[in-house]
Order: structure tokens, then sequence, then C-alpha cells
């Protein structure tokens, strides 16, 4: 555990199936700040197609917690578990929520993508993602920025012109 000096940091909750939203929402209504990113999604349904919004993380959320508010995450409805490293519950970096929340912001069409370890690095240049950082992936003859969450083994990518990236070395 942390002390109780230090500040509160991004965590990440595992939940049981497509209890996404009921768990932030708990987590909000006690005053808690959440993160629950989200995506448009075409489904077909017996007798029509519906759009519908599905989290662009399946089975996670994020919650800002202070030492003294993991307990109230732990026991939220349909919270499982936070993740966790070394048996302590693992802190997602600000600079990866901060990606997210931009892409989410901006309006883009997100949607969610299958994390590789591999692949080019790349960074955003002259546009409102400047110096933004993630993988190219290149899908047709289009352009394709993947940004992770290393430690939910997830990703969401959004289409970007060849022109906005510079290659890392």
């Amino acid at each position: 555990m942390r002390n109780e000096s230090e500040q509160p940091g991004w965590y990440a909750l595992r939940t049981k199936a497509r209890h996404e939203k009921v768990a932030s929402e708990y987590l909000r209504n006690r005053g808690l700040e959440v993160f629950l990113p989200s995506y448009k999604s075409r489904r077909l349904w017996s007798d029509r197609i519906k759009v519908v919004d599905l989290p662009l993380f399946d089975g996670y959320f994020f919650c800002r917690l202070g030492a003294d508010e993991e307990l109230i995450a732990r026991s939220a409805p349909g919270v499982l578990y936070i993740l966790s490293q070394g048996g302590h519950p693992a802190v997602v970096p600000q600079n990866e929520i901060e990606a997210v929340r931009l892409v989410m912001a901006q309006g883009l069409a997100a949607s969610p993508a299958r994390y590789l370890k591999e692949g080019v690095r790349v960074r955003m240049r002259d546009s409102a993602f400047d110096g933004l950082e993630g993988r190219l992936e290149r899908v047709k003859s289009r352009c394709r920025l993947v940004l992770s969450i290393h430690l939910l083994q997830r990703s969401v990518a959004f289409e970007v012109s060849p022109e906005m990236i510079e290659v890392m070395n």
C-alpha cells in the first residue's frame, strides 16, 4: 500500500462481464473520479440495427484512488479486483490515461485494438495531438495509431494522416 501523503493515482478495476457502467457509476456517486472510455458499435438485432455504447476496454474501467479509498473500490458492485503487480495495486501511468482522454475528447472514431508488444513507435506532430506517442499500424491505405494501456494489455486505435506522424528511434 501507499502512505497517506501520496497523491491519488489511477487504477484499473476489473469487473464482471458487462458491469463496467454499474460499477463506475456506483463509485462516481460516492465522490470518486472514474474514467470509463466508450465507443459506438453497430449491433444487429433480430429486427433492426442498433448503435450502442460499449466500453473501450472490455471488463475494465479506471478510478483515481487515494490509499483510504481502495476498500470502497474493491467493494463496489461488479468489481472483481484492482489490477496488481507484485501483490500491490498497480498505478496506471497518468500519461496513458491522458492520451486516451485526449482521443475521446477530440471525438475521433476510436475502437478496441489488439495489444501488440512489437511495432514501430511513432510520435504525433503538428496537430492537437503534438507529442502523443503510440504504435503505428497500417490498415490498407490508411494509418492507424494505437495507444496502449500496458497494465491491461489492451489498446485503442484511431486513424491518422501519415503526414501527422514521425517515427521514433
